[in-house]
């Protein structure tokens, strides 16, 4: 299965998709999550793995993922180059711990670099092309807002997690990666995340799980402790697979 998990900046994204890698990985589960962010480096620190080569590094760097970008645009791109299973990803672009590991596509470096859309581009090759066996599950942590589904990302997906905060603006985000999951026929989860008592009342969506506010994670976040899951991520995953 292939989760993507999208949302406002700084909703939680990032978080839930460690918490949720880190409660598959422990529950027999292959996990691969892919972090697609160009900006947010948190997620290996997040999950106390060591920092490796991208996926833009390891095939030549940003010139050369336009490059490849250009090729498809052409009609010359090699579609074998992707058409990997999780045992074929070179293991220089995997940071693993047991069964579970994080692949990043790429960083932004440098200023005027040019805009992330190569990186978009391999995120949407990679799933497309990537083939899972039984129990192997692929998280994908995406940048904030919806230019992952401009770029087609969305389409190589299975499932969709809808984080939204209690804002104005984060809800109105939701609605909006609402309907255009559903434009593409894909089945996604709303999870409210940071939720104070009382605020599901005033929310003008029903979200399928709730995550309360906790300053906790703030607190650990500061402290460089790992993030773990915790029983609202059981509950998503059985939203995810029901």
């Amino acid at each position: 299965m292939k989760v993507l998990v999208s949302g406002k900046g700084g909703c939680g994204k990032s978080t839930i998709s460690a918490m949720l890698g880190r409660h598959l990985a422990g529950n027999g589960y292959r996990v691969l999550i892919i972090d697609a962010d160009e900006s947010n480096p948190g997620l290996y620190r997040m999950l106390d793995l060591p920092k490796v080569k991208t996926l833009a590094e390891h095939l030549g760097g940003k010139k050369r993922a336009k490059i490849l970008m250009a090729a498809e645009g052409e009609g010359e791109f090699d579609d074998e180059l992707f058409n990997w299973t999780l045992d074929d990803i070179p293991k220089d672009i995997l940071a693993e711990k047991n069964n579970l590991a994080v692949l990043t596509i790429g960083k932004i470096e440098e200023a005027e670099e040019g805009c992330a859309c190569p990186y978009g581009f391999l995120a949407r090759k990679l799933l497309e092309g990537i083939k899972l066996g039984e129990s192997e599950v692929i998280i994908v942590d995406t940048e904030a807002g919806i230019e992952h589904f401009g770029r087609g990302v969305d389409k190589y997906v299975d499932v969709l997690i809808n984080v939204a905060e209690p804002s104005v603006e984060s809800i109105e985000l939701s609605r909006k990666i609402a309907s255009l999951s559903e434009s593409l026929g894909l089945k996604h989860v709303l999870v409210l995340n940071k939720a104070l008592p009382g605020v599901e009342d005033k929310l003008p969506l029903k979200p399928d799980v709730i995550i309360p506010f906790d300053q906790t994670f703030i607190l650990d976040s500061l402290n460089g402790k790992e993030v773990k899951p915790i029983p609202q991520i059981a509950e998503l995953w059985k939203r995810i697979t029901k």
